[in-house]
């Protein structure tokens, strides 16, 4: 599951697993601290955010040449952040508040600990879930009305992008899109719309001035279905043998492209 659906809302699901670590880590940690009289609410959050900032700085540094804007740098709607660097500062600024708070220090692991081992449960979880993932056998039909079945992408790196012509975020990320099928050659980028007529793409495309090799169209919302996808636009990462390995619920950049590209690299032998 990518996504997880609140009303009208579709809501990527790793955010809201950590949301609610946080949330049960901090119920924990305000229990223990409540025996000792001392809360340390405020502790964990500064560990939380400084964690997060430090993380979120190391990827940037990473990929520093995919950002034209220091505004850029900013968003964290592509959700950049450096997991090992984040972990990190995390042990590091824990260890600097149990020093300075030297009687809370139980309360302070309890909260940590608690967070850190259920938001890994839920993350393992739905990790496993998704390796049983494959590209699906689904035929689609391009845009000149041939048919094509998903699985002929096997054997080859494939980006697959969910998108529609009236979603703004993907509108926004076309582009971006663009500029890595170029980059990557090696990389077999497939563009899915959804739901709308081979017309409207192709007015879409050409006002916009983008050339993709392959667009398909999924009139009745079939491969979304397979991925428990309910929003737009989302970006399924696929290795040779049609294994996802990674996935992106909302608007990527240049650099959170590039970080899932680079880790789909890696995970291919």
């Amino acid at each position: 599951m990518i996504a997880i659906n609140i009303g009208p809302l579709a809501l990527p699901v790793p955010p809201l697993l950590l949301l609610f670590s946080v949330v049960v880590g901090l119920i924990v940690a305000s229990l223990v601290a409540k025996r000792q009289q001392s809360p340390v609410t405020d502790q964990l959050l500064t560990v939380l955010l400084v964690s997060l900032l430090f993380g979120r700085i190391v990827f940037v540094l990473r990929f520093i040449q995919s950002y034209d804007s220091f505004w850029q740098m900013l968003d964290i709607r592509d959700r950049g952040f450096d997991f090992s660097a984040t972990l990190l500062a995390a042990m590091i600024m824990l260890m600097l508040q149990i020093k300075r708070y030297p009687k809370q220090r139980k309360a302070l692991l309890s909260g940590a600990l608690s967070a850190v081992a259920l938001f890994a449960v839920l993350i393992t979880v739905v990790t496993a879930g998704r390796q049983q993932a494959q590209l699906p056998d689904i035929v689609l039909s391009q845009l000149d009305g041939d048919s094509v079945n998903l699985q002929q992408s096997k054997d080859q790196l494939t980006v697959v992008n969910l998108w529609a012509t009236w979603c703004p975020p993907c509108r926004r990320e076309m582009p971006v899109l663009a500029k890595a099928e170029q980059n990557n050659p090696d990389i077999n980028f497939v563009l899915i719309n959804q739901r709308e007529p081979a017309d409207t793409v192709k007015q879409f495309l050409a006002q916009m001035s983008l050339q993709f090799s392959q667009v398909l169209l999924d009139t009745t919302g079939q491969v979304p279905q397979q991925f428990g996808a309910f929003g737009l636009p989302v970006t399924l990462y696929f290795d040779a043998q049609g294994q996802l390995v990674d996935s992106h619920m909302g608007e990527v950049s240049d650099a959170s492209l590039a970080a899932a590209i680079s880790k789909l690299r890696n995970s291919s032998p």
